[in-house]
């Protein structure tokens, strides 16, 4: 039997001729390979300068100087809805029946369209203001305070009109982006417009409806109005699926805005 012995000296002087001719072919065949030209590009179809314009404001552009602050609110909201709000109203839809909750419910759009009035007024516009008044009238009268939505029948919708939206009719900005404890997202031009409807709402609850004066049924009264509202919107913090949700409630609550001012 042959033994192949790799540190005997003449198999490694066999072993440095092999590598030394795989050089040789190797090298030759490597020269041969010219460098290839650089390959012409087309230059883009649109620039940078033509789709990113400096004089116009865009979806992600929102001012939010006071991030930081509208972080933790956010975060305060969430806890709040998740522990208070949500337990409140589901309690709400389990033992409360549908035409009771129906009666709540349009008990209180008939206030907003109070509400809805003033504002289609200050804005000039005639035609939402006899829709909101007439409706307004109506499911006072014969809905019995609007425990029953008449107006609807008749013809008359509801339009949806706020101070914040008067405000951005005559020309004011939205001013910095704000969350606000326990109502969400806003600006600093609706947070002010809230405060309006606010007083024209107590102004019309205790005046018109005779709840002057009875603080209790006045706390009922709000905290009613908040579980009516919270019962009838579907959206649940930290659930839409994008890890930046602050970013994106943000976006559309300003395009939301922008398209109901029609700016």
């Amino acid at each position: 039997m042959v033994t192949l012995n790799f540190l005997n000296p003449g198999f490694t002087a066999l072993r440095q001729l092999l590598l030394l001719s795989m050089l040789v072919i190797l090298l030759p065949a490597c020269s041969a390979i010219q460098p290839q030209e650089p390959v012409d590009v087309e230059p883009p179809m649109h620039s940078v300068d033509s789709i990113v314009k400096e004089d116009v404001d865009y979806a992600v552009d929102i001012y939010d100087p006071w991030e930081g602050m509208n972080r933790n609110i956010y975060i305060f909201n969430a806890q709040l809805d998740r522990y208070v709000m949500l337990p409140v109203v589901n309690a709400y839809r389990d033992y409360v029946p549908l035409f009771l909750r129906q009666g709540v419910d349009n008990f209180f759009n008939n206030i907003g369209s109070f509400n809805h009035t003033l504002n289609s007024a200050l804005q000039l516009n005639g035609e939402a203001t006899v829709n909101n008044g007439l409706r307004f009238i109506s499911n006072t009268t014969m809905g019995i305070g609007g425990i029953f939505d008449i107006a609807t029948g008749m013809g008359f919708p509801e339009m949806q009109e706020d101070f914040g939206q008067t405000l951005g009719y005559w020309g004011v900005g939205d001013g910095p982006y704000l969350v606000l404890p326990f109502f969400g997202p806003s600006n600093l031009r609706d947070a002010g417009g809230l405060a309006v409807d606010f007083v024209a709402v107590t102004w019309l609850t205790n005046d018109v409806f005779g709840l002057n004066g009875n603080g209790g049924w006045l706390v009922f009264y709000y905290i009613m109005t908040g579980v009516d509202s919270r019962a009838k919107n579907p959206f649940e913090y930290y659930q839409t699926g994008s890890p930046f949700e602050y970013e994106l409630i943000r976006m559309l609550y300003t395009n939301a805005r922008h398209a109901m001012i029609g700016g």
